[in-house]
């Protein structure tokens, strides 16, 4: 990072791509334990056009936005009636779906975001 490069616009896309970066790290995790079929981005990350924008470059596959709903509270009632032996299904409407796109700045943030991440985990320990 230099003065030049330091404007507004840079601070804000490395604090997204931090964002995507740490949940990606959790992704990788999910895919050694081979429970991964596909993304879903919900809630709030979905209303985020600069999240959108970076994540599936970040994860390296696509990304099913879905509308905005109550998944939350939709989740825990499933759960209530997995406790009770009952299996629902209940639909979920994908507002768009998000490719990556080839952006070699976010895979080059992938990397050194590793890089990073894997140094200060040797120091701690």
């Amino acid at each position: 990072m230099t003065r030049a490069s330091m404007t507004r616009e840079n601070l804000a896309r490395s604090a997204v791509l931090s964002v995507a970066d740490s949940l990606a790290d959790c992704l990788d995790i999910l895919r050694g334990v081979d429970v991964v079929q596909r993304v879903l981005l919900i809630g709030g990350g979905a209303k985020s056009e600069a999240l959108c924008s970076v994540f599936p470059d970040t994860l390296g596959i696509p990304v099913t936005v879905l509308e905005t709903g109550e998944y939350v509270a939709l989740s825990a009632a499933r759960q209530e009636a997995w406790a009770a032996g009952e299996f629902p299904r209940w639909s979920r409407t994908a507002s768009r779906e998000l490719r990556p796109s080839g952006d070699a700045g976010v895979r080059e943030f992938r990397r050194r975001y590793g890089l990073v991440r894997r140094a200060t985990e040797a120091e701690l320990t």
